[in-house]
């Protein structure tokens, strides 16, 4: 009996762990977290999940979390505004928040903003209380800074747009 312990334990040792998802499965997937509503959108995740390696792996935290992001383009957002994140009705316990990004500037500006958006997303992904409004309202009065308004912002999303904007300036 004793020589069937090391035998299972070798056996469950010998045991790959989970391969980590393929850009495909975290872009393309009906299973993913992060969605494009188009295919200029599309363009954009790919874009900087190639280019940029914290980029990719917010996509990637974000895979392993209960919300579902959706990215969009806008015409307009107000103009001190480059993007912004606006949570959904929760549904069957699953979260939903939309990102909305308004392409001003130069392609990597747009991937600097969708990175700092996307921080924002995780921040949410890690707050499990976060589930309408006023808790998220509750998250950034206590992680963030007001700037306006019902508009906040975090040391963790700026640092995050920088990092986005230098990966793919050096790509």
């Amino acid at each position: 009996m004793l020589s069937f312990v090391p035998l299972a334990l070798s056996a469950m040792l010998a045991v790959p762990a989970a391969a980590p998802l393929t850009e495909s499965a975290l872009l393309e997937s009906p299973m993913r977290h992060v969605r494009a509503v188009d295919s200029s959108m599309r363009s954009l995740l790919t874009s900087g999940f190639r280019k940029s390696a914290a980029f990719a792996s917010l996509v990637r935290r974000l895979q392993n979390s209960d919300v579902i992001v959706y990215v969009e383009e806008v015409p307009r957002l107000p103009s001190a505004i480059e993007g912004r994140l606006i949570i959904m009705p929760t549904t069957h316990g699953q979260r939903y928040v939309r990102v909305q990004i308004a392409r001003r500037g130069a392609p990597n500006d747009w991937l600097a903003v969708l990175g700092h958006e996307l921080q924002h997303a995780v921040e949410v992904a890690d707050a499990e209380n976060v589930r309408d409004q006023a808790g998220m309202i509750e998250l950034y009065e206590r992680i963030g800074t007001r700037t306006g308004t019902h508009i906040y912002d975090t040391v963790a999303a700026q640092e995050m747009g920088r990092t986005v904007r230098r990966e793919v300036s050096n790509s």
